[in-house]
């Protein structure tokens, strides 16, 4: 893997439900460790929801090979281009043959 594409920094980001001193479950998006990526955008559209046109990106983010990084996680990206945005995890991120690097494929925009 070459260090110098890991230019973008993002945030891991977990759902987790935890309880309240009163009983009552909160659950929140909490955030992990922040580590270097490759964010890059792949595609984008439009689509209409309820008359109402609604962009949608693919982006596509190389980070190193790490365990915590699930299909129910999103990252948050803190530097780049898409700096402040919230990209959602659409698949099990795929490791590559050696095991040392991740490609997570995530969408930004139109939820489903």
């Amino acid at each position: 893997m070459q260090a110098g594409r890991l230019r973008h920094k993002v945030t891991i980001q977990n759902f987790t439900t935890t309880r309240l001193p009163s009983g009552q479950p909160q659950s929140e998006w909490v955030d992990g460790m922040t580590v270097w990526a490759e964010v890059k955008g792949i595609s984008s559209r439009e689509l209409m929801t309820s008359g109402v046109e609604k962009p949608e990106a693919t982006i596509r983010v190389w980070i190193r090979y790490r365990t915590d990084v699930t299909a129910a996680s999103r990252l948050k990206c803190v530097t780049g281009p898409f700096k402040g945005k919230i990209l959602d995890v659409t698949g099990e991120p795929i490791p590559d043959a050696k095991a040392t690097q991740l490609e997570i494929l995530c969408k930004q925009g139109v939820k489903t």
